[in-house]
């Protein structure tokens, strides 16, 4: 088996990763989709940060990072105290 490298973080590519920093993204990485905000950008790793938690994907894993259609976002409407519907 011949492993390719990861082409995302090499040249033209790192320089259009790293202008999306602080903003919304969406990374795939081994098949799995995450949605945050772009922090960091490395050869060795992306840190997204969302509202529950950070996230460090290693590069390696990543197959995709484009900026969020903001068309298409989704978004929870905020937990109020005291209310709740069954």
């Amino acid at each position: 088996m011949i492993r390719q490298e990861n082409r995302l973080f090499k040249g033209e590519n790192m320089r259009d990763i790293q202008g999306m920093i602080g903003k919304e993204v969406i990374a795939i990485a081994n098949g799995v989709r995450y949605t945050g905000t772009l922090i960091e950008v490395s050869d060795a790793e992306i840190n997204l940060r969302n509202s529950l938690q950070w996230i460090t994907l290693p590069a390696g894993a990543v197959a995709e990072v484009r900026l969020v259609d903001p068309d298409q976002k989704q978004s929870l409407e905020p937990y109020e105290e005291g209310t709740m519907n069954i």
